[in-house]
């Protein structure tokens, strides 16, 4: 008999987003975090609310597409961690850039997501303004599309993105080191002198 494939964690994440907004929109919830006036626990509930329907549709787009196929071929762990990482560090431009203003929304969380796997795994095929193409490319546009918008006063984080996006780019360096199996989740480290290894599995995936 067949095993029946696991639903990734990425899509029960977004549904969770989806709740915590209903709770935003219902009970007046609000996860906002402003530097030096929120409650420090608002610094990590911030990652979790959006400021509006349009702002949390597009961070599930972000993680249900790059974060389902980022977790499909490294492991639940892995993804929780890189977002989490990448989310705390994006957050931490509210100290430098926003101190007069709240941030909300996962797209730090999800920018590092997306530049993990496109770090890991250059030549996967993503979306770049619906467009698909290898993620190197992927992440090429996004990172010109967020420098560009700094400083345009449309009430975007773009330099938290961008922090979030150097975060996972960060972690995608690190990972070249492991060799996940994408059954179950698994990962190896190659040693430092198992150059031929690392040498063979770095041919198969970017040049066979």
């Amino acid at each position: 008999m067949d095993k029946i494939p696991q639903i990734p964690f990425s899509l029960y994440f977004c549904t969770f987003l989806i709740f915590v907004y209903a709770l935003q929109l219902f009970t007046g919830f609000d996860p906002g975090f402003q530097a030096y006036e929120s409650h420090p626990v608002n610094f990590f509930l911030s990652f979790f609310g959006h400021s509006d329907a349009e702002h949390l549709f597009n961070n599930i787009f972000f993680l249900g597409l790059f974060g389902t196929v980022f977790e499909l071929i490294t492991s639940r762990k892995t993804f929780i961690y890189t977002f989490l990482a990448s989310a705390i560090f994006a957050n931490i431009t509210a100290f430098i850039f926003y101190t007069d203003s709240y941030i909300i929304g996962a797209s730090g969380g999800a920018m590092g997501v997306l530049s993990a796997l496109a770090v890991y795994r250059p030549r996967k095929i993503g979306l770049a303004l619906g467009i698909p193409v290898p993620m190197y490319i992927v992440l090429a546009v996004y990172v010109m599309i967020n420098l560009a918008g700094i400083g345009s006063g449309t009430g975007t984080a773009y330099e938290a993105h961008l922090f979030g996006l150097l975060t996972g780019s960060l972690i995608g360096i690190w990972m070249k080191d492991f060799e996940f199996d994408e059954e179950d989740g698994s990962e190896e480290k190659l040693g430092e002198d198992n150059w031929d290894e690392k040498i063979r599995r770095w041919e198969e995936k970017y040049m066979l």
